[in-house]
């Protein structure tokens, strides 16, 4: 779930909700929402997070081939 690796990698980079936020330019409460499964972010969030998060947006999609 795209919720799930974005928490995962961020706190695999020691970064808080307020750095990650400051990082993408995405919003702490968005960033919040997003981690608590209220929101699934769009395409242009998920890139601003992936540059952020130093990965690729690809790696914030789990794929069960």
């Amino acid at each position: 779930m795209i919720t799930f690796l974005i928490k995962q990698k961020r706190i695999e980079k020691k970064l808080s909700i307020t750095e990650l936020a400051r990082l993408s330019g995405v919003s702490k409460s968005f960033i919040s929402r997003i981690e608590s499964k209220e929101r699934i972010p769009g395409v242009e969030v998920l890139c601003y997070l992936a540059l952020a998060l130093e990965c690729q947006v690809s790696d914030l999609y789990e794929f069960n081939l």
